[in-house]
């Protein structure tokens, strides 16, 4: 964890002592270094308000899937925090029963889930080519709602 992580949480914890005990970690969204730079921006703005991830990748990485009430670091491209985030709300669906009112909340594009669904179906079978597996529409996705409680 960097210095500037460090500090970050120091100060969110002074501000919001409740918190005092939380263990807090830090992620970027997206794949490349642009794209963690825009999303974090649209976080901090209130546009994105919400994320979803293959459960495949939680289940290949080890890593526990997010839980509602959860605190994160939101990192921007270059690993310096813009914000915290809270899950207010945590679902598994298939690829294909994502909403247009979800899709709305990721804040990308033009908020359709038209175009979510044609932005995530490329990212996540590139994911799935790595792992030697088939991306299907039926595929398990972890929707988290956040909202920003420190920035």
């Amino acid at each position: 964890m960097t210095a500037a992580i460090e500090e970050y949480i120091h100060n969110f914890k002074l501000e919001f002592p409740a918190y005092h005990a939380e263990k807090l970690s830090g992620f970027s969204f997206g794949n490349t270094e642009e794209m963690a730079d825009e999303l974090s921006r649209l976080v901090a703005e209130g546009i994105k308000t919400g994320t979803s991830s293959m459960l495949d990748e939680y289940e290949f990485a080890h890593e526990s899937i997010p839980a509602k009430n959860k605190l994160e670091i939101v990192l921007d491209g270059k690993n310096q925090p813009v914000c915290i985030i809270r899950n207010v709300a945590v679902d598994i669906l298939p690829f294909n029963q994502i909403t247009e009112r979800q899709a709305f909340k990721e804040g990308e594009g033009d908020r359709s889930l038209s175009y979510w669904r044609e932005v995530h179906e490329a990212y996540f079978s590139e994911c799935c080519e790595k792992r030697g597996i088939e991306f299907t529409e039926d595929k398990l996705i972890v929707y988290e709602e956040f909202e920003v409680v420190y920035k």
